[in-house]
Order: structure tokens, then sequence, then C-alpha cells
């Protein structure tokens, strides 16, 4: 359902965009619902920080799979239908993580969590995007990826109820309860016009007037030029072809660096808080910051984006991310400054991430987007699992979470090199 730069937002964009956005929130609970029970489980269970990190490394390896398999198929069945088949994958998944009965069991249950996530997540961003159009691409990203900090805002409150009253196994009985909510609400949404338009085929103009008349436009009365999608193998290998090789190369590097760190910290913090010597509760409390913080970053990264290239925006994001996290590992212990700094990792952290995530789609053509989008996002979910697994090794191994700080700054300052490349290829493109 791409919007032409001039046309107005209809209420039903709006919605579409308000439902997505809401199901983003309910993937960040999914994701970080581990992380929250992670004190709990690895007090019941008696396992080790490197098996802990095994834990919450999970369902990020599952979202790299899911990434990379599951969501090149929108390109052939279309977003919507993946977007519910994962939803629903995750529902199980979570509902297998809640009646766990050893530590392999909850491995696999957040695996298949992260399976379904990772289609959701490469369908959903796909078509947050053509619902925008090129000129709002980047604000409507940013609103959607709004919703993955709210929902980890958020959840960290109802985590704090649902453990207080119950145990950990309740965080995942709700999640697997609002993943089978949402595939409903996915398939009311308008199918993307130009996914129909290149799937062709009997109907497709009837389908994509009707659409149009949701919208408040008049019918067309043909079909609009598109080029064939390229999918499989194909749809591979046109990212590694001329014209695109520079920019795959840029931003799955991007990716894998910044989300190693971004799911370092998310994971992480509640646990290291305790590891310096604060409470649980405490840790919690840093945790909701660093995603509370993050959400005006997001805000202003989708601003900016309105008047600058994204790219460059982001340049400057993860620049000003690496030296929050230095300043982060040497500050004193005292809890209020650590809050502060925590604060300035989270507003840089989120916005760097929604600048990556606003700079893929349209770094490909729609023949092959979900599949480039896939990939990208499947690389970044590569740097998610070694993040927090290496956390856990480097921890059993003598670092301290300063220490920890200290080091990844360095794929940081790495994934804001690439994004300024990113710019200059752009800006050349563009002349």
């Amino acid at each position: 359902m791409q919007t032409d730069d001039h046309d107005r937002i209809s209420p039903i964009q709006i919605f579409g965009l308000i439902a997505l956005t809401a199901l983003n929130m309910q993937d960040g609970f999914d994701i970080l619902a581990i992380s929250y029970a992670s004190t709990d489980i690895m007090e019941s269970w008696g396992i080790s920080r490197t098996g802990l990190g095994l834990v919450l490394s999970a369902s990020l390896f599952g979202m790299m799979i899911g990434a990379v398999v599951l969501s090149p198929l929108a390109d052939k069945f279309g977003r919507r239908t993946i977007a519910a088949w994962g939803l629903t994958i995750s529902g199980c998944g979570m509902l297998l993580a809640m009646v766990s009965w050893s530590v392999e069991a909850l491995l696999i249950g957040r695996m298949i969590t992260g399976l379904g996530i990772g289609a959701i997540l490469a369908s959903v961003n796909t078509l947050v995007a053509e619902y925008a159009g090129e000129k709002y691409v980047g604000i409507a990203v940013g609103i959607f990826l709004l919703g993955f900090p709210l929902g980890a805002f958020l959840s960290g409150y109802l985590a704090d109820y649902l453990l207080a009253t119950g145990t950990w196994r309740h965080l995942f009985a709700f999640g697997a309860i609002s993943s089978f909510v949402f595939v409903p609400i996915v398939l009311v949404l308008p199918e993307s016009m130009s996914y129909i338009a290149q799937r062709g085929g009997p109907g497709a103009l009837e389908r994509i007037n009707k659409i149009r008349v949701r919208l408040g436009r008049d019918p067309i009365d043909r079909l609009p030029a598109t080029e064939t999608s390229i999918t499989g193998l194909q749809g591979i290998a046109k990212l590694f072809s001329r014209g695109y090789l520079t920019k795959t190369i840029l931003i799955w590097t991007g990716f894998f660096l910044l989300l190693s760190t971004l799911y370092f910290l998310l994971s992480w913090i509640p646990r290291l808080f305790v590891e310096i010597g604060f409470t649980e509760a405490d840790g919690n409390r840093a945790e909701r910051l660093i995603n509370l913080i993050g959400m005006p970053g997001i805000l202003l990264m989708g601003a900016l984006s309105l008047f600058v290239r994204s790219s460059l925006v982001t340049g400057f994001y993860l620049a000003a991310l690496a030296v929050s996290l230095l300043v982060l590992s040497n500050v004193s212990e005292e809890f209020a400054i650590l809050l502060l700094a925590v604060a300035a990792v989270g507003f840089f952290l989120h916005g760097g991430m929604i600048g990556l995530y606003s700079i893929v789609p349209y770094l490909y053509p729609s023949t092959f987007r979900a599949t480039g989008t896939g990939w990208a996002i499947g690389m970044s979910r590569f740097g998610a699992v070694v993040g927090p697994y290496m956390a856990g090794v480097l921890l059993d191994a003598g670092w301290s979470p300063q220490d920890l700080f200290k080091l990844y700054v360095l794929p940081v300052l790495a994934a804001s090199i690439c994004a300024f490349a990113l710019y200059r290829v752009s800006a050349r493109e563009s002349r």
C-alpha cells in the first residue's frame, strides 16, 4: 500500500501504523521477558553465567534464522501472511517456554519464539515503509520501531507484577496469549499494493482497486508497471550484484555490530547491576530507563530524517553512543550517576537502531526488498546472538561490567563508520 509523496495520510494508514506499532510493542515483551526472568531462572536451576548467556541468546538465534529463511517468503506469499504465521510460531514458542522442564526445553522454546519474531520483523518493517512512502518512511519507521522500547519499558512493570504474584512462567504465558491475539489484527490490514501488482494474476487489479477505495482514492483501469518479484536464491544473489554489493556489506556489518551491542545491553543490564552490587529491582529500573529514554531518541531520529538523510544522522547517533558507553564504563558506582549514563546510552542506542532500520528498505527495489530487509535483519540477529553470549563467557572469565562497557565501544564506532559510508554512497547515487 505504498503512498505517493503528495498523498495525504488516510485513516486506514494511521490504523495500520498504530496496529503494527502495537505489534512491535508485543515483540519487545516477547524478546526481553527472558532478561527480566533471568535472575529467577539462574537461581532456580543453578546455571552459570555462560549458560545464562546461551538462554538469553536462544531467541536471538531463532530471530536470525527466521529473518533469513522465512522473511523472504513475504515477497512470494505476502507481507500479512508471513507476519501472521510468524505470530503463530512465536506464540507456540512462548507456550513451550512456559511449560519448559529443563534448560534444553527452555532453549528450544526461546529459539522457536525468535524464529517467529524474525519472520514478523522483516515483513512488518517492509509493510510500514510501503504504507508510508519514501517521503515519510523515516518518521513512519521511527514510530513503528518506537513500539519495541515502549513495549520493553512497559513490560518491566508487567514483569515486576507477574513475578511478584506468580513465577517467571507467567511472563511467557502472557507473551503467548498476546501473540495469538495479534494474528487476526494483522490479517485485517490491507496488503501491500506493490506486492499485489508484482504478483499479478487474475483478480490483482480488482484487489488493488478495493484497497484504493478503502483509502479514498479513485480506481485504476490497469495494473501499474512493475518488475517481477525476485525471490529465493535469485533474490539473495541480487543483494551481491553490481550496484548493491557495497550497500549490502555496509548495512550487514552495521547491523551486526550495533545489534551485538544492543542485545548485550538489553539482555544483561539487570544482571550487570546485580554484579556491580545493586539489587535486582535496581537492575530492572536501569533496564526500563534504557527503553524509556530510547523513545525520545527514536522520535528525534525520525524527525531529523525528514530533513537530513537517515544514514548521516545515524552515523552521528552511533558516534555519540560510543562516547556514552565510554562514560558509562568510567563513572562512579553511585546509582544516580550510573542511571544518568544509562539514560544517555539508551537515547543513542535506540535512535541508532531506528536509523539502520529506516535505511535498509530503500537500499533495494521493491522486487527483492523483503529479501534484502530479511537478510539485513538476519545478520543483525547473528550479532544479537554473539553479543549476549560473549558477555556471559567474559563474565565467567573474570571481566567486570565496566570492562564489558569499554569493550563494546569498539563495535559501535565501527557501525558508525558504516553508516557514514552508506551516506556517501547514497549521496553519490543521487547526483
